[in-house]
């Protein structure tokens, strides 16, 4: 059929952007200038424009945009992954201020606990940075046992046969002390069981009738122990755990763009 009116070509290049973030799920806008043959001041205009029609969103905590959920009048590439990120985000920013120490939020992926968001780069007391992507033990972390202690029975027989799957090895079936332990605190901890010298208390998050991962408080092993960071910040820590779960199960009409502070 023969065009009756020229084509937008800025149009286009808002929909080449979104599809090749569609394809990529998140990308940092070089990534994206690189793949459309964009340049970067407009890539960059045209992130600003889509974040402001609340169709993407950056994540502060490593410079990348991903989808959100109003993407779905356009296509089906909004995953919901995309979507516990994008609250996982904004809540550990709003936290930070209180509390100081960095947190992470992690989900189960092959056998270990991914950290996927993180205010890391926004806290005074961290000396790491690039954090997202980093694995941590599912059973010596605190994030770990946060995980399995907030599943169901079902959930964690489910999450012990993928890690064995995965780490291709037999794993520990019986989890009463650490079911006993959270119980009893309130919370996951651990002492060095990532990195020798840090230490960690976490909480799981659950939403829509599942287990979805666990926030934490990272902190030197030097400088406190689980007992006295719990004494201070475990309100603040179960609060942003549950503001997560309150809005996957109730998404916010209106969303802020996530970010720390």
């Amino acid at each position: 059929m023969e065009r009756t009116y020229k084509s937008v070509r800025a149009l286009e290049r808002g929909l080449d952007l979104l599809m090749e973030l569609n394809l990529r799920g998140r990308a940092k806008p070089g990534e994206l200038a690189n793949a459309t043959g964009l340049d970067r001041t407009t890539v960059y205009r045209m992130l600003e424009t889509l974040a402001g029609k609340g169709l993407v969103a950056r994540s502060p905590s490593e410079d990348k945009y991903y989808l959100l959920r109003d993407v779905r009048r356009l296509s089906d590439g909004f995953i919901e992954t995309d979507e516990i990120l994008h609250i996982a985000a904004r809540e550990l920013g709003r936290m930070l201020p209180d509390v100081l120490w960095p947190s992470d939020f992690a989900t189960f992926d092959r056998g270990t606990m991914v950290i996927q968001e993180t205010t890391h780069r926004f806290s005074r007391l961290s000396v790491h940075r690039g954090m997202v992507g980093r694995r941590r033990p599912l059973f010596s972390s605190a994030m770990g046992r946060a995980y399995l202690a907030g599943a169901t029975a079902p959930e964690r027989e489910l999450t012990l046969d993928l890690a064995e799957a995965a780490l291709r090895r037999p794993v520990p079936r019986r989890f009463e002390p650490l079911l006993e332990d959270f119980a009893q605190r309130g919370y996951a901890w651990s002492i060095a069981g990532s990195e020798p010298h840090i230490s960690a208390i976490a909480v799981p998050v659950r939403g829509r009738g599942r287990i979805l991962g666990a926030v934490n408080i990272v902190f030197f092993r030097r400088a406190a122990t689980p007992e006295q960071i719990a004494a201070k910040h475990l309100n603040s820590l179960q609060a942003c755990a549950d503001a997560i779960s309150q809005q996957i199960e109730h998404p916010p009409e209106n969303e802020d763009t996530p970010g720390a502070g």
